[in-house]
C-alpha cells in the first residue's frame, strides 16, 4: 500500500515537470525548416516584379504629368488670349475716345453686335440707344474717319448705315484742292465722288473729307483716299473711286457724333 502511494508522487512529480519544461520550450513546427527558403523565393520573386514593372511605373508617372502640365499650358494659354483680347479692346476704345479731342460733339461709343440679316443691307446693329442720348441722322466715326450714320434708335439700341450702303451720301471735298462733290455709297467696300467737274484736277490718293455743306455731317472728317480717276467718256463729271479709311466689315466699336 505505502509503495502505491511512493509510485503515484512520483508519478505526479514527473507530470508537473514535463508539463513545466513544455510550456518553457517554444512551439514546434512540423514545416519551420522551410520558412528561409521561402522567403528567400518571395523576396527574389518581389524583387523581379518589381524590376520589371518599375519602367511602366515611371511611365504613368511621366504620363500623368504631362497630362498635367498640357491642362496647365492650355488653361495659361487661355488666359493669355483673354489678356490679349481685353488689351486690345483697350486699345480700341482709348483710341475711340481720343476722338473727344478732335472737337466733334462727342455723345457715346457703342459695340457693334449684330448685323441686319439682310445680305444687300449695310446696318450695323450698335448696343447702345435712346437712354444714352443717342438719336436719328447722328454720325458715326472712328479714329480712322466716317464710318456712317444712325438711321433708327430704341431705348437701348440703334442702328447704323454704313458709308458703304448705296443710299448713303455725305457732302465732301478734296483737302488739297478744296474741289466738292457728294460722297455716295456703291453697295461694296468703294465709294464714288460724284459731281466733279471735268476740268478739276484730281489725283489718286487725293485725300476726301467731309465738307458740312449737307448741314448734318461736321466738317474735316476723313472719308478715304481717291483709288481711281476716270475722265473718258463721263460727259460733264469725273467718273472717281474712293477707298474708305475704315474697313466697315472690321470695326467693333465706333463714335457718335452729333451732326451740324
Amino acid at each position: 500500500m505505502f509503495r502505491k502511494r511512493i509510485l503515484v508522487l512520483i508519478f505526479i512529480i514527473i507530470t508537473l515537470g514535463l508539463m513545466t519544461f513544455q510550456s518553457n520550450r517554444q512551439r514546434i513546427l512540423p514545416f519551420s525548416f522551410l520558412d528561409s527558403p521561402l522567403n528567400s523565393i518571395h523576396y527574389a520573386l518581389t524583387s523581379v516584379t518589381d524590376y520589371i514593372s518599375a519602367p511602366f511605373k515611371r511611365m504613368m508617372i511621366r504620363e500623368e504629368e504631362n497630362l498635367r502640365l498640357k491642362t496647365e499650358r492650355d488653361n495659361l494659354l487661355q488666359e493669355l488670349q483673354s489678356c490679349r483680347e481685353i488689351f486690345i479692346e483697350n486699345k480700341k476704345l482709348r483710341e475711340i475716345l481720343a476722338i473727344k479731342e478732335h472737337g466733334y460733339k462727342y455723345v457715346a461709343t457703342a459695340r457693334i453686335i449684330g448685323r441686319s440679316t439682310d445680305q444687300w443691307s449695310n446696318i450695323l446693329i450698335l448696343d447702345k440707344g435712346r437712354n444714352n442720348g443717342i438719336a436719328k441722322d447722328m454720325i458715326t466715326v472712328t479714329e480712322k474717319g466716317l464710318t456712317g450714320k444712325i438711321t433708327g434708335v430704341s431705348d437701348s439700341y440703334s442702328y447704323m448705315l454704313l458709308i458703304g450702303d448705296m443710299s448713303f451720301s455725305v457732302a465732301a471735298r478734296l483737302q488739297e484742292s478744296r474741289t466738292e462733290g457728294v460722297i455716295s455709297g456703291t453697295g461694296f467696300k468703294k465709294c464714288q465722288l460724284k459731281y466733279i467737274p471735268y476740268e478739276e484736277e484730281v489725283k489718286k490718293d487725293d485725300i476726301v473729307i467731309t465738307s458740312g455743306l449737307d448741314m448734318l455731317f461736321p466738317k474735316g472728317i476723313p472719308i478715304g483716299y481717291v483709288s481711281r480717276v476716270n475722265k473718258k467718256d463721263m460727259g460733264f463729271f469725273q467718273d472717281i473711286e474712293v477707298i474708305p479709311f475704315v474697313d466697315t466689315s472690321k470695326i467693333e466699336f465706333v463714335a457718335i457724333i452729333k451732326g451740324e
